[in-house]
């Protein structure tokens, strides 16, 4: 009868150490979306700017060729 408390307290810690893996991975896989999100938050910014540039380039070029 001295074996079952020792089981059960074993099953308890080796359940809390899978709760602890499962809880390391959702940390981590939480932090890598943070960070596939800011890098698409940049790329994001970046296009947005390429466009706008794009656009006054062009605007640029066409009031130059309107003054010709």
């Amino acid at each position: 009868m001295k074996s079952l408390p020792t089981l059960i307290v074993a099953a308890s810690l080796l359940a809390a150490c899978g709760l602890v893996d499962t809880t390391t991975t959702a940390a981590v896989g939480a932090k890598s979306k943070a960070a596939e999100l800011e890098q698409a938050k940049a790329t994001q910014q970046k296009v947005l700017s390429d466009i706008e540039k794009a656009q006054q380039q062009s605007e640029q070029r066409l009031k130059e060729a309107e003054s010709k």
